[in-house]
């Protein structure tokens, strides 16, 4: 055996053989002292629970929209145009105050479940689950309509493909599906419905 292979086997067996400390009697314990912390329970909001029966009906997405392959200059070129003239109805029409389900998935960790999100004009983002509690505000997956616009277009470079469906009364997009560089295993699926302003 080697010098090293002799080392580590000695290292391995002197920790298997290792004692551990005798175990102390209770006069020798401190006294329990109380957690006094209150723990504060998730917001509930049962009337965010209807929005979500939108979000059982299973919608396939695979043919609709438009893919665009943006490794090529008159590719990317169209769907900055697409996307450019998509805003600009977006933010025509869009409400000062709305509410619509996101679900957002991508390779690593995986498709999340739907979430109900809340735009108000100068108040932060709000966000529950299927069961009304409030969640965690991430931007990879809460965010507002324009944010997700913000997404598309900064994402336009390092995206090989994007296919892409947009709301024909809205204008938002509905079903996002890209590709990142070097890919295949890069990718993402967002999708957004049930918009409703408030």
């Amino acid at each position: 055996m080697t010098k090293v292979v002799r080392l580590v086997a000695l290292g391995v067996f002197s920790a298997g053989c290792h004692h551990t400390a005798p175990a102390r009697k209770n006069s020798d314990v401190a006294p329990l002292i109380r957690d006094t912390l209150v723990v504060v329970a998730p917001i509930m909001d049962t009337s965010v629970v209807p929005f979500f029966k939108d979000s059982s009906v299973t919608r396939v997405f695979s043919a609709e929209g438009k893919t665009f392959k943006l490794q090529t200059p008159a590719q990317r070129q169209s769907f900055r145009a697409t996307l450019g003239k998509e805003r600009a109805l977006w933010q025509a029409r869009k409400p000062r105050d709305y509410r619509y389900l996101l679900r957002v998935g991508c390779f690593c960790p995986g498709t999340r479940g739907w979430l109900l999100i809340e735009v108000r004009a100068g108040q932060p983002l709000r966000a529950w689950d299927k069961s009304g509690r409030s969640v965690t505000l991430a931007d990879w997956n809460t965010f507002s309509i324009d944010a997700l616009y913000d997404n598309l277009e900064r994402a336009i470079d390092t995206d090989g493909e994007v296919q892409i469906a947009f709301d024909p009364h809205w204008h938002f997009p509905q079903y996002v599906r890209t590709i990142t560089l070097p890919g295949p295993d890069a990718w993402s699926i967002t999708e957004a419905r049930a918009f409703r302003p408030i």
